[in-house]
């Protein structure tokens, strides 16, 4: 029986999912994408610092005395204090009371449709990359404080929580690509966050990457097989706090929203989560020293976009991508003739 393309979507952890899986059974593809669609919402429901009861919540409730997690919570948390480490701090997963005291306090799907914007408020949130805030002060506890001990007990020091949402989304793509996969070319789609195993029959996946600036617009495809694209972007997820435009890509220098001339990040790497972090390190750090950031990771493949809208990327990248800055895009989209 030949192999056909199955598809589900469905609204998981702030976005919309979609699971693509090329297989030669219907039924049990179907089985699969039903099966990989509950691993998202129970994830969620594990994961996700929104939901009161989830495991975070508590884990983060029970700030100063010991707290015995999931194997799940668990890996998470060591490998996103990890992360913190390898990027000297700019990835942080204990910023959650930042985001808090700047109003991300409730999922963005709810923040959205709570608006209390004049139009002068509306101008200013469509016009990222230009804040005017001053940072409140860091909590004075750290991440080098939290304490990982047997069998899977975490201790986080009193006044400290933890925000997962970026690194728990891309491990939970990661993860479905890899259940799905294993039945046939599968690709999972979280928001534009991307993974996928194999390549359907008639060649790679092509996956765009979407203007930040007028994302009804594409500034780049990209063929891919066994690999995984984030983008990071501070375009989106915007609200105002006190008057003030604020984003959820919290600075762990300052404790506010990051101030960044780089309006998005879109980062190719073998893994979801680490292109998702890549991508996230980059765009806090701003031009200058989010490119010298990049520089030193060669296997990777990046595109960056300025808040002026300037296009920087590197050879990986051009080579890979259809992307309208290199001289050849409409040539290598053309469709050869009998």
């Amino acid at each position: 029986m030949a192999m056909q393309q199955y598809e589900r979507r469905f609204r998981a952890m702030g976005t919309d999912v979609v699971l693509w899986l090329w297989h030669s059974d219907r039924q049990r593809a179907q089985r699969a994408l039903a099966y990989v669609q509950r691993f998202f919402l129970q994830t969620e429901a594990r994961l996700s610092r929104f939901r009161p009861h989830s495991e975070l919540s508590r884990l983060n409730r029970g700030a100063g005395r010991p707290f015995r997690a999931s194997s799940m919570l668990f890996t998470l948390v060591k490998s996103a204090l990890d992360w913190r480490v390898r990027t000297g701090g700019i990835f942080d997963p204990t910023v959650l009371h930042a985001l808090l005291a700047w109003g991300y306090d409730r999922s963005f799907d709810i923040m959205q449709t709570q608006p209390a914007h004049s139009e002068e408020d509306t101008d200013a949130l469509r016009r990222p990359g230009q804040p005017l805030w001053a940072a409140p002060r860091p909590a004075a506890a750290t991440a080098g404080e939290i304490v990982l001990g047997p069998r899977g007990q975490i201790q986080l020091p009193a006044g400290l929580g933890l925000d997962l949402g970026g690194i728990a989304k891309g491990w939970t793509i990661q993860q479905a690509a890899r259940r799905l996969g294993a039945l046939g070319p599968a690709l999972v789609d979280g928001g534009g966050d991307i993974a996928c195993v194999g390549a359907p029959p008639d060649g790679p996946w092509m996956v765009s990457v979407a203007d930040p600036q007028t994302l009804e617009q594409d500034v780049a495809f990209l063929p891919l097989s066994n690999q995984a694209i984030a983008t990071s972007s501070q375009a989106r997820r915007r609200w105002l706090h006190k008057g003030q435009p604020a984003h959820h890509l919290i600075d762990p220098r300052t404790g506010a929203p990051a101030r960044t001339n780089i309006l998005s990040a879109t980062v190719l790497a073998s893994r979801l989560p680490d292109a998702e972090i890549y991508a996230k390190t980059a765009l806090i750090l701003g031009e200058e020293e989010g490119l010298a950031y990049l520089r030193t990771l060669p296997s990777l493949s990046w595109l960056l976009i300025s808040a002026d809208g300037r296009q920087q990327f590197n050879d990986s990248f051009e080579k890979q991508a259809y992307a309208p800055a290199s001289n050849n895009f409409a040539d290598r989209f053309q469709v050869p003739t009998a």
